[in-house]
Formats: structure tokens, C-alpha cells, sequence
């Protein structure tokens, strides 16, 4: 039987995806200061042409690159909260969510670029959007998940914010010290806390 030649479309969307994987690889093995676009043609296996015509520019590529990486950590995400739904402790699971990101490589990808835009008004410019609609797509997907589990909207709000932020600054703090056993006890004892805290509450 005669292999089905790919279309036209489907060769693009495959160069593409080489191109933005070479780009989140190189920027979490040698950071955004070190990434140029020969060593992403390299990484990905195209020639610097065919690169040109997705994305001319460096800064094509790591905006490209960012919302890749947050399109994937999204999808991912709405599968675990709608899961959750079935969950007794939907913040647990929030925490598995968010450590899927800040822990590993999507957050060190994204921080190269965000901590460069911090002084690049073009940059910034393009990337505030991307970072925006990924945050406003969990947060809505999330606290939808934990009002089906008997949350109220601001409950849910309060426990977003707090855990977001914390796992966040645990993940600056791993940049430089590392290892996960103390970060998961503290995040066993927030969540049993938190769980306390709601339970009182409601008495």
C-alpha cells in the first residue's frame, strides 16, 4: 500500500512544531541571554529559511515558544481540573497542577523570557497577552472546578491566589536549592491546613 504523502499544511505544522521545541529546549538548557536563531535552526533540523518564513525574528520565536509552551500546560490542566470535580480535595490537586508547571521545565522556559521583557518594552509588549490569557484560562478553569465541589467563588478565589503565589515562590526558591521532599511537606501541611481552616469555618 502507497504511504499517504503529507499536505502542505501538515509539513508547516510539523517544521513549526520542530522550530518551538528546539526554542523551550534551548531556553531551559542555556537560558534566553545564550538562545539565537542558528542554534535553534540547528537544534530543530531546518534550514535558517524555513525558520524565516514561521518566524523571522528572535523574539518571534521566544513569544512563539511561550505560548507553545502554556497552550500544552493549559490543555493539561483543564483534563486535571475537570477531573478534580470527583476529587474530596480539589486544592491538592490544584497543588499537583501547579507544580506540573513551576517545578519543571514550563516555568524555567517562561522565566527566561519573562525576566528579559522585564526590560524590553517590545517584548513585554507581546508577551503580557500570552501570559495574561493562560492565567485567566486556569483561574476561571479552576475555580469552576472547585465551585462544583462546594466552594463558593470567593472561597475559591482565596485558595487560587494563596497557592498559586506560594508554589510560585518555592519554584524561584529551587532555581538555586533544590530538592522536592521539603516543598512537598510543606505543601502536604498548606493543604491540610487549608482543609482544617474550611472545615471550622463551615461548622
Amino acid at each position: 500500500m502507497q504511504k499517504k504523502r503529507r499536505t502542505q499544511a501538515e509539513r508547516s505544522a510539523e517544521t513549526k512544531e520542530k522550530i518551538l521545541q528546539a526554542t523551550v529546549d534551548l531556553l531551559f538548557e542555556q537560558g534566553n541571554a545564550r538562545l539565537t536563531t542558528a542554534l535553534v535552526d540547528e537544534r530543530a533540523g531546518v534550514s535558517s529559511g524555513a525558520r524565516v518564513h514561521h518566524y523571522p525574528a528572535k523574539i518571534d520565536l521566544v513569544v512563539a515558544a511561550t505560548r507553545h509552551t502554556y497552550e500544552l500546560a493549559a490543555q493539561l490542566g483543564r483534563q486535571r481540573a475537570l477531573s478534580a470535580r470527583s476529587s474530596p480535595e480539589p486544592l491538592r490537586e490544584y497543588v499537583k497542577d501547579c507544580l506540573s508547571i513551576y517545578f519543571d521545565w514550563p516555568f524555567i522556559a517562561a522565566l527566561e523570557v519573562v525576566i528579559t521583557a522585564r526590560t524590553d518594552e517590545d517584548l513585554m509588549e507581546r508577551l503580557r497577552p500570552v501570559l495574561e490569557h493562560f492565567h485567566d484560562t486556569m483561574r476561571t478553569t479552576w475555580i469552576e472546578t472547585f465551585v462544583a465541589t462546594g466552594y463558593s467563588p470567593s472561597e475559591a478565589e482565596e485558595e487560587l491566589a494563596l497557592t498559586l503565589n506560594l508554589i510560585r515562590g518555592m519554584a524561584v526558591n529551587r532555581l538555586w536549592k533544590s530538592g522536592s521532599a521539603a516543598y512537598d511537606a510543606l505543601l502536604d501541611a498548606w493543604c491540610t491546613d487549608r482543609a482544617a481552616r474550611r472545615k471550622s469555618v463551615r461548622q
